[in-house]
């Protein structure tokens, strides 16, 4: 009996964790331009892609394109202005935003119609607790439209 009810409540946490995501993504694409754009909970951070200390402290925002022969990245991804902060958990200053954020991904087409795939990764801390999450995102490209 005891084992039962405390797999349930590991169980009831773990649902309640992984549900958990207070960053909500949508992808925008216009012409050569995928625009990524995160809604975020109140309260919440999300940090950057580039962060002044990439080896302390938060993870940074990582996009991961799935390689294609029907476009080529141009550039990196780029980020709107972050705030910049000292934050006394992680001992230094961090990169991040609130409410809500773009960021912009260059590429150049090579066919008419194609998918653009991948995941982002990235983190997001409030003042008690981080969460490392993934979001994958699939567009479809048709240039004849």
């Amino acid at each position: 009996m005891k084992s039962t009810f405390l797999f349930g409540f590991i169980f009831l946490i773990h649902s309640i964790i992984i549900s958990q995501n207070p960053v909500k993504w949508s992808v925008d694409y216009t012409t050569q331009i995928i625009t990524f754009i995160a809604e975020i909970e109140k309260d919440w951070h999300l940090y950057a892609v580039k962060v002044p200390y990439p080896n302390e402290g938060p993870l940074p925002t990582l996009f991961e394109f799935k390689e294609s022969d029907n476009f080529k990245k141009k550039g990196k991804t780029s980020q709107e202005k972050p705030n910049i902060k000292y934050d006394k958990s992680f001992g230094i200053n961090v990169a991040y935003y609130e409410e809500r954020t773009k960021f912009y991904q260059k590429i150049k087409p090579l066919s008419d119609s194609f998918k653009i795939q991948g995941v982002i990764k990235y983190m997001t801390c409030n003042e008690n607790k981080c969460i490392a999450l993934d979001f994958e995102f699939d567009i479809a490209v048709n240039r004849q439209d």
